[in-house]
């Protein structure tokens, strides 16, 4: 087969492969403005950790990754299906959160749905649980870390406690700061003593220090107990302050949430299917060309092979198809049977011969010269052959060809 052939069998139905893929394309057109019309709803909110923190820019980020997540997660999906009536898998697919770029602290978040759902709601309450749901891991942390906090703090207070009831010291820094001024008294009447060469009391008062100073070390001993213990309980305070102040913020964080001013919603209203029909119409148009094309082709290469058989008119197209060729007579030799035009195959895209046609095939049974038979087998000067009556093969191959007609 060669290209010619193929552009003239599409030549010949050319307003069949013209039709055909517009009619595809209207129809698809068609099924989709027949689709259920969608509606759109905005919402759109700072994130958190910026406005209220003021941290670096990658915890931003990182927030409105969370963000994304988090917005199409089950629990959240469920909330909200729950309390505006609307499907799970119909969230999953019209929820989406974007922001304008990379580094920007406004989260975008848009709702598409169906008519007659409150979208508004439903994407303003995806928001706030969304945001709820981020900040519920900083909560349970701070209320983790208060009752940490506060355990560690009432260990302090009764380590302090059974210290106390064991020494019976419930104040040793001033207990030694008492014994250590004594000592440093009884020096300075030693001192006195030795100058004034008072032997009598200088005895006396050298044991006095004595058992001022094991005093003193044994008061030092337990100041250190002590504030190893105050220091303790120093450090459970201060993680007290700090869980209670990380709790107040976290309980603020999920209260501005819920702040009728924190997430901004827009209605949009109903979305244009024209840029979707102008695309699917497009592609219906496409595919029905290639496909008729293609057709083409296979019914061109199958004609191909058929005349690699058989002998076809030249003039026949892609969609013809060769009938049985008549056998030559017994009487006669093959080549005058060669020299015969074929009655025996057509073009299904032709007409149909009228009768003078079909007479002047050689399927008459009497002629005068004008290319009628004269039922004798021979031809009759117009260079027509006569089918002989007597030939019962080609009396078969004339009825099968006139019952085809």
């Amino acid at each position: 087969m060669e290209i010619r052939d193929y552009l003239r069998a599409i030549r010949r139905i050319l307003w069949l492969v013209i039709a055909l893929p517009i009619v595809a394309a209207l129809i698809t057109g068609f099924l989709i403005e027949r689709q259920p019309s969608a509606y759109q709803a905005n919402a759109s909110v700072v994130v958190p950790a910026i406005s209220g923190n003021g941290v670096s820019q990658s915890a931003a980020s990182q927030y409105v990754s969370t963000f994304k997540d988090v917005l199409v997660s089950q629990p959240v999906l469920n909330e909200v299906s729950q309390k505006y009536g609307i499907k799970t898998s119909e969230l999953a697919t019209g929820l989406s959160a974007s922001t304008v770029t990379a580094s920007s602290n406004i989260i975008h978040i848009v709702l598409i749905g169906l008519h007659g759902q409150n979208l508004v709601g439903a994407v303003r309450e995806a928001t706030v649980d969304t945001m709820n749901a981020i900040a519920q891991p900083r909560l349970s942390e701070a209320q983790s870390e208060v009752s940490t906090s506060q355990t560690l703090l009432q260990n302090a207070d009764s380590a302090i406690a059974d210290w106390v009831s064991t020494t019976g010291n419930p104040a040793p820094q001033a207990l030694y700061n008492s014994v250590q001024s004594s000592l440093n008294q009884q020096l300075s009447v030693l001192n006195e003593e030795k100058i004034r060469n008072d032997v009598a009391h200088e005895a006396a008062t050298q044991s006095y220090i004595a058992t001022l100073r094991q005093e003193l070390e044994t008061d030092g001993q337990q100041l250190q107990q002590y504030q190893a213990l105050s220091n303790a309980k120093s450090a459970a305070i201060s993680a007290s302050d700090h869980a209670a102040q990380d709790l107040v913020d976290a309980q603020a964080l999920i209260a501005a949430d819920a702040n009728p001013n924190t997430v901004n919603t827009v209605n949009v209203g109903r979305l244009s299917k024209l840029g979707d029909v102008i695309k699917f119409a497009g592609i219906g148009f496409a595919l029905a060309l290639i496909m008729m094309l293609g057709l083409i082709l296979i019914l061109e290469l199958m004609r191909s092979s058929r005349q690699s058989q058989a002998v076809v008119d030249p003039e026949q197209g892609a969609f013809a198809w060769p009938a049985p060729a008549a056998q030559p007579r017994p009487t006669e030799p093959a080549a005058s049977m060669a020299s015969e035009p074929s009655v025996l195959s057509r073009d299904p895209w032709r007409a149909s011969p009228g009768p003078g046609a079909m007479a002047a095939s050689g399927l008459g049974s009497s002629g005068n010269g004008n290319g009628h038979s004269n039922g004798n087998g021979h031809s009759n000067g117009n260079g027509h052959a006569a089918v002989r009556p007597d030939d019962p093969e080609q009396q078969q191959a004339a009825r099968r060809l006139l019952r085809r007609r």
